[in-house]
């Protein structure tokens, strides 16, 4: 996949992901959201569709490629960029650095 089909992928997917609720969710107890953020060497915005839990009243985000063994690249754009919007179905939240 080219650079730009995999934006364009991940924007249907976010969009996808954002008017679910947990009850409308794929995986049971996986939750969908989305996150705005910069791109880590060009800056330019970026959204990607991300998959979470609330375990014990904290929030884990499910940082997976596929199953790859590589991270995804939002997981290196939020560390050169860690502020990010982030949207969990009617909630969203900013993401300070």
């Amino acid at each position: 996949m080219t650079p730009e089909s995999i934006k364009t992928f991940n924007k249907t997917i976010a969009d996808e992901f954002r008017p679910m609720t947990a009850r409308s969710a794929p995986v049971r107890g996986c939750r969908p959201a989305a996150a705005d953020h910069d791109g880590a060497k060009s800056g330019q915005p970026r959204v990607s569709p991300l998959a979470y839990f609330r375990i014990d009243g904290k929030l884990l985000i499910i940082g997976s490629f596929a199953g790859a063994d590589v991270n995804p690249a939002w997981v290196h754009n939020l560390r050169a960029n860690p502020s990010a919007h982030v949207e969990f179905g009617t909630d969203s939240s900013d993401v300070p650095p």
